[in-house]
């Protein structure tokens, strides 16, 4: 039974390397209480500006937008022009259930969503 049990927990591991790199990664950026802040914003009202973010966190506008494009080069966040701003939003369906595991709020303006499979949040 101990061969077993050891042979099934490698195999697990082994099939799950490529999520377990990828949530590694994830944990990573959520590690910062700055960007788990933007987060939290973010989340709250998506297609917040880099100013709108900086004054709920309370940052400066410098700080968020580094850690925007930290976020965005792990396409954990994207952003659309609007005149002469960028409109921020989540786009990674895995961070948007970790903020849904830490309880972050939600707002008239986050957008609605399924819940596609046990564990799974997918954006409309």
């Amino acid at each position: 039974m101990e061969n077993k049990r050891s042979q099934i927990a490698v195999d697990a591991v082994n099939e799950a390397q490529l999520r377990i790199a990828q949530w590694a990664e994830v944990f990573s950026l959520c590690a910062d209480p700055t960007r788990i802040k933007i987060l939290f914003a973010i989340h709250a009202a998506p297609d917040s500006s880099v100013n709108e973010l900086a004054q709920a966190a309370e940052l400066s506008p410098n700080t968020v937008t580094q850690a925007l494009a930290t976020l965005q080069r792990a396409q954990v966040v994207e952003s659309q022009p609007d005149g002469r701003f960028r409109r921020w939003r989540l786009v990674h369906a895995g961070v948007h259930q970790l903020l849904h595991q830490m309880e972050a709020p939600h707002s008239e303006l986050h957008p609605e969503h399924l819940v596609s499979e046990p564990g799974r949040t997918s954006l409309d």
